[in-house]
């Protein structure tokens, strides 16, 4: 098989107990006639982050960069990019080669411009509440109208192009999702031969933590469109799309949850917002303990 090239490129912060084995997903699957070129954009570690990736990877290009941010990261890996398209893979994500070659390849038709694997969510570890809320939030018109993000996400040449660096900012897939219409936007479920393309995500353990990285991810929307406001700026909620939601499957009480969890979210953003902090990033380390 004549293998296309392209090029991945992977943040990493504080990662050493997860990128190990974001790396060997990738690989594992991975053919040994692949052209595939992997930029480890380590950014601000004080942790083993960079000699774990390298031993993981050892071809692998692993950059040592000193400022911790993660959008300048990604921005340095384009500048060592041999390739196109070029897909951005979250640290904590898990995504085989046949995936990512599938996601290559449908950027690589006229007009596509920016694309994401389905998404598979890993909630053997996450209690009750979570479990509620994210049968809730698979339903959604985020979601479910051609999603680039969650972790895992490429750009075309033209959509590269189109766009340029990473401005700094917080949401760097809300903001890729914003810049293109929902026709340039690509979510790709099968490859050319019906088997399933998708990226998996383990989520927060308890709701908590769920509420903690939900602020930081409206903060990071908010910034976006105060910034660089777009009018393709994705679909918001209504009651509409909660009603959609029970009848794929959730109940009353999963809507509830969702929604709980959503308004407490909203606060805590509300009251960093007023008191002008700036946005922490508050991952959820729970999914990081393996």
């Amino acid at each position: 098989m004549n293998h296309a090239a392209f090029t991945i490129i992977i943040p990493a912060h504080n990662e050493e107990s997860v990128i190990e084995r974001c790396l060997q997903t990738v690989l594992s699957s991975a053919p040994l006639d692949h052209k595939m070129q992997i930029i480890v954009a380590a950014n601000g570690c004080d942790d083993r982050t960079v000699a774990v990736a390298k031993q993981a990877a050892p071809d692998a290009l692993v950059l040592d960069l000193p400022q911790g941010s993660k959008t300048a990261a990604m921005n340095a890996a384009h500048a060592k990019a041999a390739h196109f398209p070029r897909i951005y893979l979250d640290a904590d994500i898990q995504c085989s080669y046949r995936s990512l070659e599938a996601l290559a390849e449908c950027l690589r038709e006229p007009g596509a411009m920016a694309a994401s694997p389905a998404i598979r969510l890993d909630l053997s570890r996450s209690n009750a509440l979570v479990r509620s809320y994210y049968k809730v939030w698979q339903t959604q018109p985020y979601v479910t109208r051609n999603m680039v993000g969650s972790g895992c996400f490429g750009l075309s040449q033209a959509g590269y192009e189109h766009i340029g660096d990473f401005p700094a900012i917080t949401g760097d897939d809300i903001w890729v999702h914003s810049r293109f219409s929902e026709t340039q936007r690509r979510n790709i479920r099968e490859d050319a031969n019906g088997k399933p393309v998708f990226f998996e995500v383990s989520p927060p353990r308890n709701a908590s933590a769920q509420i903690r990285v939900e602020a930081r991810r409206r903060l990071g929307n908010r910034e976006v469109q105060e910034l660089y406001p777009s009018p393709h700026s994705g679909p918001s909620n209504g009651a509409g799309d909660l009603r959609l939601a029970m009848k794929a499957g959730a109940s009353i009480v999963d809507v509830a949850v969702y929604m709980g969890i959503k308004t407490l979210a909203r606060l805590r953003a509300a009251s960093s917002h007023v008191r002008n902090r700036k946005i922490v990033w508050e991952r959820d380390l729970t999914a990081r303990e393996l």
